[in-house]
Formats: C-alpha cells, structure tokens, sequence
C-alpha cells in the first residue's frame, strides 16, 4: 500500500495535469495535439518574417497572411481532437483571430481602394506600413513588396528601441506610441494620400506630428533619384522618424494640474537645432551620411560645402568661422539654412559624446519650455559660452581629417546597446 504522503501528491499532480490540459474530467486525451486543442503547422517560408519579433515588438498584423492558407498562422485547431471541451476553446481562439484579422484587413485595404492600387500591410507593435512599391533592391538582392514592408517595420521597430534606450524613455511617456507610414510608388499617390492621412500636399515626404488628438503619420513617396539605393531610403525613414518620436514624447502627469507645455508639443518652432540636429545626428549615426531634409527645411538642400559634414565643420571652426550658437538656437526649424543644418547636427554631436543618456532629460525640458541655457546647465553641466569654447576645442580634436579617419569620437563613446539596426542584418 502506498504511503498516505505519496498518494496525496500523486493526487496533486493529476490534477494538475487535468487543469493544464484544460479537458473536463471523464473526457478523453488526444494523442494528435496531446490535449491541446492545436496541431503545430509548418510555416512557408515566404511568411518568416510574420513571425519575427523582437525584445520590445512583434508583428500583430499582416495583409498578404491574413489572405494565406489559414492565415499563415503556426498551429490551426486539431481536427480530429479527442477532447471536446478542448477542441472548443481552439476553435473560440483562431475563430476570434480570424475575426480581428479581417476587421483590421477591412480596413486597411481601404487605402488600396482609395489609391486605386494593391498595397502589403503590416502592423507591429509601434508601427503601421502600408507599402505598394513593387520591390526594392537590398544588397544587390530583390526584395518583393511584402518582405519590403516587413524589412521595413523591423527596422524602425530597432530604431524605436535604440532612441527609447539610449534617452531612457518610455511608452507610457508618449501621447501616441503608433506611427503610420504609407509608402508609395508613384508621385501622384502621394499627392493624394498626404492630404488625406498628413493633412499636408507636397512631392516629397509630408508628415504629421502625433498629438493627443491625432496619429503621427508619414506619407512617402520612394523617389529613386531622391534616394537612388536602400541606404539612401532607409537614412531617410531614420530621420523622419527621429522627428515623429521626439514629437510624440509628452507625459502629461509631468506637469501640475491646470499647467501645460510647449503647445503644440513637437520641437521645430521653439527647438530648431535640436529638432534637425537629432534627426541628423541619427541619419549619420547609420552610416556617416547626411542626406535627408524634411519638406519645411527649406533651404537645407543647397549644400554648403558638400556632403562631408565633420570636414566642413572642421575647417569652418579652424578658420573661427562657425555660426553663431546663440543666434541659431532662437531659430525654428524651417529657418535654418543649409550651413545651419550642418553646425545644429555637429552641436548635438557634441552634446551625445559628453552624455548621451542626458539627451531624453534635455528632450523633457524642451517640452517644458526650458531655455537652452538651463537644458545645457542641468543636463550636461555646461553654460552657454563654456559649450561653444569646449565644442570647438572637441571639434579641432575629433573632426580633424588625422583622427579616426575624420570620423569623430561620439560613436565609440556611446553606451553599448543591442539595436540590431544600423546596417546590420540586411
């Protein structure tokens, strides 16, 4: 005879194992899905990327595996189930799955109907792309519109992340934490869907902020001589999501009741130079390349001095011809001029290599309509002159053609974060 001790955690586990099972007792068990309700299916490889996730987003939506084969989907109820009670709780889930897929599907392929053309929709966790260009070429390889919108959400979900952690932000500290892209093939659908999704017009890319009101939204539209190569496509998206990020970042409990910020929250009427310097300073973070100039940067593509920016600094700090710091930080963004451009992305650079984290307290203060002054002083410790003298001196230091090959320090200086970005992984 068994131990009293035995008997009773024998009789625990058993129970265990019929509440993990989930069937009803005096039902029978399922050999073909072990009483889970759900068979493993395998998954095309055409439909990988559905199932890519990172530590911080996974994909939850996507048209063309709604449309596939029982939505492209790694398990679909055990037809043959043993277990009734099992069987149907499977069914409830991939019934309602099914269900949301086709409300969220419904209304995406309005934006087909509207723009008269077949678009790929995916949606992850912080982002909606709505792509129709036909297929793109990455590293000399041909990317199919699907893949594309894919390869596309994967790599503003790493910039996401890299921005949020390396300025120590929070979802929860933004108004919106969803950006839409609508990427289109031909001029003429852009024109069309800015004022629609934007509420602004123009050739190139036109963007709306997000506020507690409305969706951060970025119309675009893939010109090849604008950005000839992925690179060129991808430094572009980086920087007109840097924009739509900083705008976003807003917490209302920062502030006492009946006291509100800067109004409306986005940085390029009061922030100039920290508006286009961060949006820069990510573009070359990438790949050492500036190139990206929004619709209201107006002036910005007359190059000044060619696209080699720390050389151009370099030389314009050792003739004492830089701008002024003072008079361009009372600048809104559309006033800054194309040499301007260059000095706000090198002063931001600056400010990253002393202390990168102390960017997202400087990005708060923004909102809470602190002056430049007293961001320099209660996040990096500096004054306005003490920055312009130690800028210059890190400039003549780490822009000079002899260091590091001209690239500058503040890459090396950064904290070491897993992004998985950049140029890595395509």
């Amino acid at each position: 005879m068994f131990p009293y001790r035995l008997i009773v955690r024998l009789g625990v586990l058993l129970a265990l194992c019929v509440s993990v099972a989930g069937q009803e007792v005096g039902e029978r068990l399922c050999g073909t899905c072990k009483t889970s309700g759900k068979v493993v299916v395998p998954v095309s490889k055409k439909f990988a990327a559905d199932h890519a996730h990172g530590e911080t987003w996974q994909v939850l939506h996507c048209s063309d595996a709604i449309e596939a084969d029982d939505m492209a989907m790694d398990w679909k109820p055990c037809a043959r189930c043993k277990t009734p009670s099992v069987k149907e709780k499977a069914q409830q889930e991939w019934d309602a799955i099914e269900a949301a897929n086709q409300t969220w599907l419904g209304a995406r392929r309005s934006v087909d109907e509207m723009l008269d053309s077949k678009f790929s929709h995916v949606e992850t966790t912080h982002f909606v792309v709505s792509w129709n260009v036909p297929k793109i070429s990455v590293n000399r390889k041909s990317v199919k519109m699907h893949d594309a919108a894919h390869l596309y959400a994967r790599r503003m979900e790493e910039l996401y992340a890299k921005f949020q952690a390396l300025f120590g932000i929070e979802d929860r500290q933004n108004m919106r934490n969803k950006h839409w892209f609508y990427v289109l093939e031909k001029e003429r659908q852009a024109l069309e869907a800015g004022p629609v999704f934007a509420g602004l017009q123009g050739s190139g890319t036109v963007k709306r902020a997000g506020g507690a009101s409305q969706e951060s939204v970025a119309v675009m539209w893939r010109d090849k001589s604008e950005h000839p190569g992925d690179d060129d496509f991808h430094r572009h998206w980086i920087h007109s999501a840097v924009h739509q990020f900083t705008s976003v970042f807003y917490d209302i409990n920062w502030f006492k009741t009946g006291q509100k910020g800067l109004s409306p929250p986005w940085l390029n009427d009061k922030y100039g130079w920290l508006d286009a310097g961060l949006a820069h300073w990510f573009e070359m973070d990438f790949d050492q390349q500036c190139s990206t100039f929004c619709i209201r940067e107006h002036d910005a593509k007359a190059r000044w001095r060619g696209g080699d920016w720390r050389k151009n600094i370099w030389k314009a700090v050792m003739a004492e011809e830089a701008a002024s710091f003072p008079e361009v930080i009372s600048k809104p963004t559309p006033a800054l001029s194309a040499r301007e451009h260059q000095f706000v992305w090198s002063w931001v650079d600056y400010l990253m290599a002393r202390d990168a984290s102390a960017m997202g307290k400087a990005l708060k203060m923004t909102k809470m309509e602190a002056s430049t002054r007293d961001i320099l002083k209660e996040c990096w410790g500096i004054s306005t002159i003490g920055f312009e003298i130690g800028w210059a001196e890190w400039v003549s230091s780490e822009y000079a053609p002899s260091s590091k090959d001209g690239r500058g320090g503040s890459r090396s200086q950064l904290p070491n974060l897993p992004t998985n970005g950049g140029r890595s992984g395509r």
